[in-house]
C-alpha cells in the first residue's frame, strides 16, 4: 500500500513521536514540587501525540479508508487537539508561573510559534516539496519543544516558600 500524502503523514508521525517523548520525560520529572502541573503537561503531550498519530493515519491512508473511518480519525484528532490545549491551560493554571525561571518566556514563545504554525497551515504555502501541512507540522514540533521547556520550569502553586514567591 502506498502512502497518500507521505511527507504529511511522516511529519505528523514525527510530531507524535516528539510529543510522546516529551510526555515520557515529564512523567520522569514528576516530583514533590510539580505533582499537579507535571501530570497536566504529561497529559497534554500524550493527547497531542494521539492527535498527531491520528492525523498521520488520516493523511497517509485516506484513499484506503471508509468514509466513517476517515471521519472518525479526523474527529478524534480534532478532539485530542482540544484536550491537549485544555491540559496546557490546566498545567499553567496549576503552576506558580514566574518570570525569574523563564517559565513565562518559554510559554509565550511556544504559543507564538504554535499560532505562527497555524497561520502557515491555513495558507497555501509551499517550501520546496513541503506543502502547508508539512511546514505546519515542522513548526509545531518547534512549538512543542518550547512548551516542553516551559513545562520543565513549572512548579505547583504553593510549592514555593512565601519568601521565594515573585
Amino acid at each position: 500500500m502506498t502512502l497518500n500524502e507521505p511527507v504529511t503523514a511522516l511529519t505528523d508521525y514525527a510530531a507524535a513521536l516528539v510529543s510522546l517523548a516529551f510526555a515520557l520525560s515529564m512523567y520522569r520529572r514528576v516530583g514533590p514540587g510539580n505533582k499537579v502541573s507535571a501530570w497536566f503537561w504529561c497529559a497534554s503531550f500524550l493527547a497531542g501525540s494521539g492527535a498527531a498519530a491520528l492525523g498521520g493515519t488520516f493523511h497517509g491512508f485516506m484513499p484506503a479508508l471508509s468514509r466513517g473511518a476517515r471521519d472518525g480519525l479526523w474527529s478524534g484528532a480534532m478532539v485530542l487537539i482540544g484536550v491537549s490545549t485544555a491540559f496546557v491551560a490546566a498545567a499553567v493554571h496549576s503552576a506558580h508561573v514566574r518570570r525569574v525561571d523563564r517559565t513565562v518566556h518559554w510559554l509565550v514563545a511556544g504559543i507564538v510559534v504554535s499560532f505562527a504554525g497555524l497561520a502557515v497551515q491555513q495558507s497555501n504555502l509551499r517550501v520546496g516539496f513541503l506543502n502547508h501541512n508539512d511546514v505546519y507540522h515542522l513548526i509545531q514540533i518547534v512549538g512543542l519543544f518550547l512548551l516542553f521547556r516551559c513545562a520543565g520550569t513549572t512548579r505547583d502553586r504553593g510549592s514555593f516558600a512565601a519568601s521565594v514567591a515573585t
